[in-house]
């Protein structure tokens, strides 16, 4: 799956990076609820109607990232319940996870802004992006 272009796409189409707005563009709710700190966040389809639930607890920073990762699952992993994958089959979340790891990298990290407005400065640019746990999903 080349996930690379897929968000490269979809950046063109709707001519952002934002995670909020693409969800919104899409038609995925995003929902805000206290969830434990480990939990931070979950796509779910219900009804025909899709929703991103995030962790209300969280800093705006990681929500955003969050955000971001849940909306490659609903992108890339369609007709793939996280849970039902998990007791009813075979396969490893884990590819799955990843995934949606990279497509979060693709989405948030503006190669453009990270050379002009941080005269490609990488570890600055994730830092004060607050991507910094993105990058090893890099390609």
């Amino acid at each position: 799956m080349d996930v690379k272009r897929r968000v490269k796409n979809l950046v063109k189409k709707f001519n952002t990076r934002n995670p909020y707005e693409l969800a919104d563009y899409l038609k995925i709710e995003i929902r805000f609820a206290s969830l434990p700190l480990h939990i931070h966040g979950f796509y779910d389809r219900v009804l025909r109607r899709k929703f991103i639930v995030l962790n209300s607890e969280l800093e705006p920073y990681k929500q955003r990232q969050t955000c971001a990762h849940e909306l490659g699952h609903a992108l890339l992993h369609k007709g793939w319940g996280y849970y039902f994958m998990i007791e009813h089959t075979f396969f490893s979340p884990g590819r799955f996870e990843r995934e949606a790891n990279e497509f979060a990298w693709q989405l948030l990290f503006d190669e453009e802004a990270c050379r002009i407005e941080y005269d490609n400065d990488l570890g600055r640019y994730v830092r004060e992006e607050g991507i910094v746990e993105l990058v090893g999903y890099r390609k």
